[in-house]
């Protein structure tokens, strides 16, 4: 399993799917974790690399699985691609699907025609379905979240609400996943943030450029 998941990242991705050809299942990675059993120091290399290989595919990239390349789409969002090098190769026009990396099926730009794509990014589905649990006596927080900067999925199991983000460094608070400041936070009760349901939301960078613009002069 570690060599495998090194082998993913070094291909660019930021996902460990089923290596037989004929399954098309994406391994959660808090799966990926338990059955590798990294070492902390393992781990969290590990996971600053899937961080980098997700931060690129935030920008609209995807990454054909035929020849590992990166293809940007046409137009923003989407969903349909066509990869330069495949269609070289084969004489014709290669399209895959940005949300599970199939090859297209339909006539459509929005649904691939693949059995058991919705279009979606995959790891929307890991988040509406992770557990609730209770961080710093607040209950009905999910236990899985996407970093609000680079959106590397995070794991809460244990401690407080104070996160750090493995790949990006951001800090943040679990439960209402604004960008960390001490006196605030734990001056004040959080509400907690509702299900993730995008991960193209811009606000954790309008945050910090209103935070570094609150800087001003004093005349002593």
């Amino acid at each position: 399993m570690r060599s495998y998941c090194d082998d993913q990242l070094k291909k660019g991705r930021y996902r460990f799917s089923c290596p037989d050809p004929k399954c098309s299942s994406i391994w959660e990675y808090v799966l990926v974790r338990h059955v590798a059993g990294f070492d902390d120091a393992t781990r969290s290399e590990i996971e600053k690399r899937v961080a980098e290989n997700n931060i690129r595919q935030a920008h609209g990239c995807q990454q054909c699985l035929g020849c590992a390349t990166w293809c940007t789409p046409i137009k923003v969002g989407d969903k349909r691609l066509q990869c330069p090098v495949c269609s070289r190769t084969l004489g014709r026009n290669y399209e895959f699907c940005w949300a599970c990396q199939r090859q297209w099926k339909g006539m459509g730009v929005k649904c691939c025609g693949n059995e058991g794509c919705e279009g979606k990014d995959p790891r929307l589905r890991i988040l509406s379905a992770a557990e609730k649990t209770t961080i710093d006596k607040v209950p009905g927080c999910p236990s899985i979240r996407a970093c609000p900067k680079c959106w590397l999925l995070i794991n809460w199991s244990e401690r407080c609400r104070h996160v750090t983000c493995t790949g990006c460094k951001a800090e943040f608070c679990f439960i209402c996943l604004k960008q960390w400041e001490t006196v605030v936070h734990l001056a004040n009760a959080c509400s907690v943030a509702p299900v993730q349901a995008t991960l193209t939301d811009s606000s954790w960078e309008h945050q910090e450029q209103r935070n570094n613009n609150d800087s001003s002069c004093v005349i002593l």
